[in-house]
């Protein structure tokens, strides 16, 4: 298909007969718009379930099936996707839309003849073991069995019909929500017509990348018990669960949106974290754990608590009490626990052999983690503005990330190779350069000469369109290169070489690592955009959450590939992560 955009949605031309899969999401439902009236995921949040549905929609007119090649034009923003079907002398405009907070699917169809025409419309669900209350307003057309629709025009015409289905609702609240559709509608519209895209988004590709990003992220915004947070993604519902990782960079995307969702993102965490101070690797609804004890979550937190009070300015929230202790003493607890798991450099010594307990959870990496001691080191200066922010001395948080640089330049920094090392244990170095090392340039551990060679590195090796020795051609950015060279430390997915945590592409790496390059002054829009392009170009419209081009993609609209978004709304502005005094 012909890809372009306009106005910030993304525009594909093609044949009827091809699929435009366009993920969308709600507060209480998830689903996938076919590109041809129907659609091919049906989600329940609130209750986990997954319909397998497949709604389809077959057209004729004036008795004779409407080819499978004719034109059609699909476009894409926000919560909603039109199509406009393209004939000789006739026009039919198909619009599908969520809202984000009703749990139910809103079609509008409207047709159009030069001449007096008769169309029929075939509207079901199928492949359900359950079939959806359903609404529409037959007004002015004959309604046969099986959802047969007659729908005469009138020369130079025009009549439209309108449904409203819902697999978890009645069909009371289908017809309540089908006699507010117009409401309905327009509130979708805004809610997209309300975003301020950045002057930094310039092109009409970057409009619409930066949308799609933002919306990604956004729509992932779930209230379902005692969860109030960011979900992973479309495919991470069951059980229902919000990650410590995930959701700080997700939440990057919402500083400009709406600050108060970070806020709320905050409390769930906070709430997660156990009486000992650890952290899992993310919180279900009723709170519990969902698989604990990682070496990330606990950095993330302290650090998602300094950035929301550094950007809102909201000091007192430090003394908000939360499940009867305030926020400030949890992120105590919090560091206290952290530093217990540090050895005598300083830095935290992931027990091995088998310990996948950060981001990368299919790859073994035991000992040093370059990625998890930049993050504690961040945590670390992270926690003594905060005690600075409620009067307290924080002195001794930074004498301790003094030392954890150290460590970290003198003992993961390979000369040679001009790059932090992925990770390192006892007389084993896994030396192969991750993108997720880019965060000791972010949080300014890394010198200018050796931030200066490390992203030169990052340009010749995860860059695919300079990595003549990678096989696979132009993808954007590889999350790590050379592969994993020893049998036991990649496993499952990225056991395979270009899979998973072994050589695919993560858009919310490639996002981050082109803001770096951004404030480093190098070119960052490949990083920022090829992924984006890369997948439209695959017939994939809303953002991934990893790929390669020689294995199966990860699931969509995933969270934290809205990362993008972030980088727009903060280039001309000083670094996110600079090491600013609170407001």
């Amino acid at each position: 298909m012909k890809v372009s955009f306009l106005n910030g949605q993304i525009v594909a031309d093609g044949y009827l007969h091809e699929d435009v899969p366009y993920d969308v999401s709600a507060n209480n439902l998830s689903v996938c718009f076919d590109g041809k009236g129907g659609i091919s995921k049906y989600l329940s949040v609130r209750s986990g379930r997954d319909y397998s549905v497949r709604s389809m929609t077959s057209l004729y007119k004036d008795g004779e099936r409407v080819g499978a090649y004719t034109e059609k034009r699909v476009s894409m923003v926000g919560r909603g996707q039109k199509i406009e079907i393209l004939g000789d002398d006739y026009r039919i405009e198909m619009k599908q839309f969520i809202t984000k907070e009703d749990d139910a699917v809103f079609v509008e169809i409207n047709f159009f003849a030069e001449r007096k025409t008769e169309f029929t419309l075939v509207y079901g669900t199928g492949y359900s073991w359950k079939t959806p209350a359903l609404a529409c307003d037959g007004e002015n057309t004959f309604v046969e069995e099986n959802n047969h629709f007659l729908i005469p025009v009138s020369a130079k015409g025009e009549k439209r019909i309108r449904f409203v289905f819902a697999y978890e609702e009645d069909k009371d609240y289908c017809e309540h929500l089908l006699s507010v559709f117009d409401e309905k509608l327009q509130a979708m519209q805004k809610e997209v017509e309300d975003v301020v895209i950045p002057a930094s988004a310039q092109t009409e590709e970057e409009k619409a990348l930066y949308l799609s990003a933002l919306f990604c992220a956004i729509e992932n915004y779930k209230e379902c018990g005692a969860l109030k947070g960011f979900v992973a993604g479309c495919n991470y519902l069951s059980p229902l669960r919000t990650y410590y990782r995930d959701s700080y960079w997700t939440v990057l995307s919402a500083y400009h949106y709406d600050i108060s969702l970070v806020r709320r993102q905050v409390c769930t965490l906070a709430r997660g974290i156990a009486k000992d101070g650890t952290c899992p690797s993310a919180v279900k609804t009723d709170l519990s754990a969902f698989w604990g004890g990682h070496y990330d979550s606990p950095s993330f937190f302290v650090m998602m608590v300094y950035d929301y009070v550094n950007h809102s300015g909201d000091k007192a929230f430090l003394n908000e009490t939360i499940d009867g202790m305030r926020l400030f003493e949890r992120c105590l607890l919090v560091m206290s626990n952290q530093m217990k798991r540090t050895d005598g450099t300083g830095l935290l010594y992931k027990k091995g052999p088998y310990n996948k307990l950060d981001w990368a959870d299919e790859v073994n990496r035991n000992g040093y983690v370059t990625y998890d001691e930049a993050l504690y080191y961040r945590a670390l200066t992270c926690m003594a503005k905060l005690c600075e922010a409620v009067g307290e001395d924080g002195s001794a948080y930074l004498v301790e990330a003094e030392r954890v640089k150290k460590s970290i330049n003198d003992l993961l920094w390979d000369d040679e190779k001009g790059y932090y090392v992925n990770y390192m244990d006892g007389d084993f170095t896994e030396d192969n350069l991750s993108v997720d090392t880019v965060l000791t340039y972010l949080f300014g551990i890394a010198n200018e000469e050796r931030s200066n060679r490390m992203l030169d590195a990052m340009e010749r090796m995860l860059e695919t369109k300079n990595n003549s020795l990678q096989k696979a051609g132009d993808y954007g950015v590889m999350c790590v290169y050379p592969f994993y060279k020893s049998m036991s430390a990649a496993y499952f997915k990225s056991s395979q070489d270009y899979e998973y945590h072994n050589g695919g592409n993560w858009p919310y790496w490639s996002a981050i690592y082109a803001y770096a390059k951004y404030l480093a002054g190098r070119d960052y829009r490949y990083p920022l955009e090829s992924w984006f392009s890369y997948n439209l170009k695959q017939g994939i419209f809303t953002p991934i959450e990893y790929f390669s081009p020689c294995r199966k993609s990860g699931s969509t609209l995933q969270a934290w590939s809205g990362a993008a978004a972030f980088v727009f709304d903060f280039i001309g502005k000083p670094s996110f992560f600079a090491p600013n005094h609170l407001k």
